[in-house]
């Protein structure tokens, strides 16, 4: 066959004038170039596992990008309040009494969302009850002067009894309480023990409860473990904070704080 094939090409070359013509060349030529071919695949395709990572990662991140829902920073349900995001004042807030919880005050846009939350937990045989929502900011500088002086008061320094009172309490102008859109919420077994509102309310089957369920209504737990760089406060099991069922559900379902989130719809120009 592959005489054939060479003497049809030599015919082909004194057709076309050539005047040096090597029928070999044909056959080592086709050889090389697949072996060239073949290794610039192989070199193309070959990645680190470094490298592999990062590609993993980048398309992971851009597919959160992709999904994330048709929604703006600016909405009123995404305003963001924190220690280093003081809250803008001049806004004038609907608040209203959530009901059966008077004389505790929240945004009225939520109440709806958050009494359907109530009463889906009640089915399930828990009795959520909202302890603290809205507060001024003369109030939350009372509570931030307060709690220093309390660990003043047992001992610590000035700058430990700051830096104690700001792992739980923000600065005054920083809490998310003066928007009217957070709760902090027990059920009536825990507030009945005298517990209060600490850590240690995640022990109870309600709290699981409304992590696993809140963001049905609106709603998500505002400072999750292992979120606190993020949010700059310690882990609060207590504290939910609404921000509509598109983004709760989103943020619940890649585990993002609202910081974290921001900063995601920002990076989408939304």
């Amino acid at each position: 066959m592959k005489k054939k094939i060479a003497l049809l090409l030599i015919a082909t070359g004194i057709l076309g004038g050539c005047e040096q013509f090597n029928p070999e060349s044909i056959f080592q030529s086709s050889t090389s170039s697949k072996t060239s071919d073949t290794s610039s695949s192989s070199s193309v395709e070959s990645f680190t596992p470094e490298e592999e990572e990062k590609l993993a990662e980048e398309a992971e991140h851009q597919a959160m990008l992709d999904e994330l829902p048709n929604v703006s920073t600016n909405d009123w349900n995404l305003e963001l309040v924190n220690n280093w995001t003081k809250i803008d004042e001049s806004i004038e807030r609907p608040l209203s009494v959530l009901p059966n919880a008077s004389p505790l005050l929240v945004d009225e846009r939520i109440i709806e969302d958050y009494t359907a939350l109530t009463e889906a937990g009640k089915k399930a045989g828990h009795e959520i009850i909202a302890v603290s929502t809205y507060r001024s900011v003369e109030l939350q500088t009372t509570n931030y002067n307060n709690s220093i002086q309390k660990y003043i008061d047992e001992g610590h320094s000035q700058e430990e009894a700051v830096k104690l009172t700001e792992d739980y309490i923000a600065i005054p102008g920083g809490s998310e309480h003066h928007t009217g859109l957070a709760i902090d919420v027990m059920d009536t077994e825990w507030l009945n023990s005298g517990k209060g509102l600490i850590a240690e309310f995640d022990v109870q089957e309600s709290q699981h409860w409304l992590v696993e369920h809140a963001a049905d209504y609106g709603f998500v737990l505002r400072f999750p473990k292992g979120k606190e760089a993020e949010t700059g406060i310690e882990y609060e099991s207590w504290h939910f904070r609404y921000v509509g069922k598109e983004n709760a559900a989103y943020m619940k379902k890649y585990d993002l704080a609202l910081e974290e989130y921001i900063a995601l719809l920002k990076e989408a120009g939304k």
